[in-house]
């Protein structure tokens, strides 16, 4: 579980963290974010919050670099006020750095040990003070709502709030104050916690920030109000914890499986809606849940794949032909020959993301009783489907031992130890919708793309999981409400 501690300079989310790690919370191990990067051998010597930012940069790139499929929205957006409204150009590169390292600290804590609530005093929501406070530009209410749809969110967020005058006053004895605050007077340093406070407590009322949302004030320095707030915190997370275990009783049975997490697959055909509909539910069931998101269609590289990635541009420049679309199109309008076997690389490809969806999926399964998985997309069992094994249905060549017939069973190997989903909703719309949704996407797909993966999307099969049919031409708020109507009778989420 991620927990971020947000607020105003001054407020004590660092001294609040600190005290949640000592006095710990039933049932958990409790850790600062920081650990991520320094709890290792040669490391835990390190203390100076310079030199841990410094190899937090370090580690947190090659995660920052797995999640941009996902965040790049995110990324595009931040980088772009950030590119034009930071003060300075110092600032500028500064803040994109701290955006970087942010993303990828967050990422690593996603993929750590379910059991484990890490707590960061200095997370994703808190990237708000670089994009808002220190900033040439003024912000809007657009601004914000724009910046709680986008942004990855921890699991639970508290935010720590206090009288302006005690964080003026904390924020002017700090002797680590802020780079923009330290040759400021009085009246700058209270103007700037002043903006901060009036950004932070609008946020706190913006959905889905405000779904997972606990406020704690601390007035004065007493030890009694810091130990309070301590417990105040350490008892809405133990409660988290427990709304999170399944119901007793035969409907909450989950027999062996009692530490796997609740899979439920998004699929369709592009511009079906998934990603929307996909924010909408993981707003709604991070309420009472711990909710992991995960794109099965674009898994992130692992420690194996991660090199034959940075060489497919190169191999795709040199071979055209081989490129994926271009191979599935010509088997799919027969211009492949009933002879012809599929190119290598291709071949090679499709085992690589078996390899890396099997990896994402197994690890999503293994987040933890109480943990529900939403996936966008997940392999089919048909071969040849979206997202599914593509060569066991292609021509193989003769003879009792080849390449290609070796890298198909390797391939179908690979997706068949992919977990089962526990619930799939099949999104669909008429092509003719979905083709004038792709148009109005910022970052829209070619439309032969979209037409040929829509013909496809009617192959999905997925044996012994419930499969839901859902319509999506029609108003967001009617479907939303019927996916967590399914959803909300405890056939999902009851693990």
């Amino acid at each position: 579980m991620i927990v971020e501690l947000i607020g105003a300079t001054g407020a004590g989310k660092t001294t609040l963290a600190r005290g949640l790690v000592n006095r710990g919370i039933p049932a958990r191990r409790v850790q600062m974010a920081t650990d991520l990067v320094t709890d290792r051998l040669g490391r835990r010597w390190i203390d100076d919050t310079h030199a841990i930012n410094l190899l937090a940069d370090a580690s947190a790139l090659p995660w920052f670099t797995r999640s941009f499929d996902r965040d790049r929205d995110f990324v595009r957006f931040a980088f772009d006020r950030l590119w034009h409204h930071a003060p300075s150009t110092f600032a500028k590169v500064n803040y994109l750095r701290n955006i970087v390292r942010k993303l990828g600290m967050h990422e690593m804590a996603r993929r750590a040990d379910p059991r484990t609530t890490f707590l960061f005093d200095e997370g994703t929501v808190l990237m708000a003070y670089q994009l808002f406070v220190y900033s040439d530009a003024p912000y809007t209410q657009a601004d914000l709502e724009h910046f709680a749809r986008l942004v990855p969110l921890p699991d639970r967020i508290v935010h720590v709030k206090a009288p302006i005058d005690v964080l003026l006053r904390r924020g002017l004895a700090r002797p680590d104050r802020r780079r923009e605050l330290a040759r400021s007077d009085a009246s700058e340093v209270e103007r700037r916690i002043a903006q901060a406070v009036e950004l932070f407590e609008a946020l706190a009322a913006i959905a889905p920030i405000s779904d997972r949302l606990l406020s704690v004030e601390i007035v004065d320095d007493s030890p009694e109000r810091l130990d309070a707030a301590v417990r105040e915190i350490a008892g809405s997370l133990a409660g988290v914890e427990a709304e999170s275990l399944p119901p007793s009783g035969p409907s909450g049975n989950s027999g062996g499986n009692a530490g796997r997490a609740t899979l439920i697959a998004f699929v369709g055909s592009e511009a079906t809606g998934k990603s929307t509909i996909l924010n909408e539910v993981e707003g709604w069931l991070g309420r009472s849940h711990r909710v992991r998101r995960v794109h099965a269609g674009k898994p992130p590289s692992t420690s194996i794949t991660l090199l034959p990635h940075v060489l497919l541009p190169a191999l795709r420049a040199m071979f055209p032909e081989q490129r994926t679309l271009q191979v599935e199109e010509r088997y799919e309008d027969g211009d492949g020959g009933r002879s012809t076997t599929f190119p290598l690389l291709f071949g090679v490809r499709s085992v690589m993301l078996a390899y890396e969806r099997r990896a994402l999926l197994t690890r999503a399964a293994r987040s933890g009783r109480g943990t529900v998985v939403l996936s966008d997309r997940y392999p089919s069992e048909a071969s040849g489907a979206p997202d599914g094994p593509q060569l066991a249905h292609l021509p193989m060549p003769p003879g009792r031992f080849s390449v290609r017939r070796a890298l198909a069973r390797m391939e179908d190997r690979l997706y068949r130890d992919i977990p089962a989903p526990d619930m799939v909703f099949h999104l669909s719309a008429p092509l003719d919708v979905t083709l004038a949704r792709n148009a109005a996407r910022n970052k829209h797909e070619p439309e032969d793309y979209v037409r040929f993966r829509h013909a496809l999307s009617s192959r999905l099969r997925f044996e012994g999981a419930p499969v839901y049919g859902i319509d999506t031409d029609r108003d967001l708020e009617l479907v939303v409400r019927e996916i967590e109507e399914v959803i909300g009778d405890g056939r999902a989420t009851a693990r």
